[in-house]
């Protein structure tokens, strides 16, 4: 395993950028929807490992209906991890939050979109109309 790590090294920087262009690409195109991706600060460079969507709350749109239009087209999509705290094993167990459920919250708006890095454009592209088209049908 290692072995395969060290010669993913190699092209760590090329397959960085190639996830970037994804997570821009479904930004830009995202941006007049009740959509936001997955932040993070400006003082801070991502490894944009995954490209996730956060449904904005008053949307009528539920992250799991995205999930099925895509798999109804053979697109895997996931929804984000589902936090410690809502886990059927700490039912009923406190946890520390600041103000508000921000990992629950993240859960239920949140859909990890596909960002292989081998995905081609016209793939990404047929992602992104699906995704438009169920959005803006849903309205």
């Amino acid at each position: 395993v290692a072995g395969i790590g060290r010669g993913q090294l190699k092209h760590i920087v090329e397959h960085r950028e190639l996830k970037k262009a994804i997570y821009i690409s479904y930004k830009e195109t995202f941006s007049n929807l009740p959509i936001s991706m997955n932040p993070y600060l400006a003082c801070s460079e991502p490894n944009f490992w995954l490209s996730c969507i956060l449904l904005n709350k008053n949307s009528k749109v539920d992250p799991m209906g995205i999930m099925k239009r895509l798999a109804d087209h053979n697109i895997e999509a996931r929804p984000i991890w589902k936090p410690m705290h809502l886990q059927p094993v700490f039912a009923g167990h406190d946890f520390i939050s600041m103000d508000e459920d921000v990992g629950g919250d993240i859960f239920a708006h949140g859909l990890c979109l596909p960002s292989d890095i081998k995905m081609s454009a016209d793939e990404q592209q047929r992602v992104i109309d699906l995704v438009k088209e169920f959005v803006n049908a849903k309205g």
